[in-house]
């Protein structure tokens, strides 16, 4: 229930963000190598007119790297055999479940924190009358409302965010769908609605399954009394609850598609447009941080820096790194 917290975990990024060195493709990811290479000269011989001439030792590096950019063959071979490679390699199934353990670890040390007290209720055991426990958890579930009892902040904003963070989980694992940017295609749609589908399991697992915050926090137990909407307990008013609830099984699949969608589209229509028009790292680092916080936090889980993309593996970057 208390998974908003996730904001103040992913904000903290950006400034991390300001500090980045990325590497950028000049050129938008589906053109050729060859027209990078031609727009990239273009521009190299504007700069050279309006620049003094450099010093020998400069100018032999200039000329090196002038080199490497034209020898990058011209018709493709090597972005498609790097695309067939990914159209036939499967899902990362156990990265997958590595980082979205890792990621309800983070949640649980968090919750716990906070409601230690509920944790050891029972002689100061954790989990102890666990199958007594969860099914009068599962009971008081199946009896519930709609609200659980948190504010609507948690339910409304912070779910939908776990939603979009495991989302992102599963399609930086799936080599079909880490490349697909917003569009309006069926491969698009499948791709996001395979995650939701991930998503939707993992809040069903936070939510009510054998790790959650009914077996760990006791929510909906009888040794955890329902409590006041205020927060005050043991209730004495006529709306009373217990931590359980419909909200989160519905909020966090539907609210993080949409966030996941709303992220996918400002990084195709904001995020990209920067990219097109400077090289400059920070600012385009900072500018992918500040508009896909959430994508960054999945790109921690998965070893990768937060301002990463998937495009920025392409061959042309691989060249412009050697």
């Amino acid at each position: 229930m208390r998974c908003f917290f996730i904001v103040a975990t992913v904000l903290p990024l950006l400034p991390i963000c300001v500090n980045a060195q990325s590497p950028l493709s000049p050129c938008d990811s589906g053109n050729t190598l060859k027209d990078c290479s031609v727009a990239d000269s273009d521009e190299s011989s504007s700069a050279a007119s309006e620049s003094p001439t450099p010093a020998p030792a400069e100018a032999l590096e200039l000329s090196t790297l002038h080199t490497q950019s034209f020898s990058a063959p011209a018709s493709g071979t090597a972005s498609a055999a790097t695309f067939s490679k990914h159209e036939t390699e499967g899902f990362h199934w156990g990265r997958a479940l590595a980082e979205s353990f890792t990621f309800l670890a983070i949640e649980q040390a968090y919750v716990v924190h906070t409601d230690y007290r509920w944790v050891v209720v029972e002689n100061g055991i954790p989990f102890n009358h666990y199958w007594r426990d969860y099914m009068q958890s599962l009971s008081a579930w199946r009896h519930s409302g709609w609200s659980d009892g948190d504010p609507n902040l948690f339910g409304y904003v912070g779910h939908p965010i776990q939603g979009a963070l495991t989302s992102y989980i599963e399609i930086q694992n799936d080599p079909k769908s880490a490349r697909l940017e917003f569009s309006n295609t069926k491969a698009y749609w499948r791709s996001r609605l395979k995650a939701t589908i991930w998503n939707a399991v993992y809040s069903t697992q936070w939510n009510n399954g054998p790790i959650s915050e009914m077996t760990v926090e006791k929510y909906g137990a009888k040794t955890r009394p329902p409590w006041n909407q205020n927060g005050s307990w043991p209730c004495n008013t006529k709306h009373c609850y217990t931590g359980v609830g419909q909200i989160d099984l519905v909020m966090t699949p539907i609210g993080g598609f949409g966030w996941l969608v709303g992220e996918d589209w400002m990084d195709k229509n904001i995020v990209r447009r920067v990219e097109y028009r400077t090289r400059n790292p920070f600012v385009i680092d900072t500018v992918r941080c500040t508009f896909n916080p959430i994508r960054a936090g999945a790109n921690i889980l998965h070893g990768n820096r937060p301002w990463f993309r998937a495009r920025d593996a392409s061959d042309w970057n691989s060249l412009l790194q050697h």
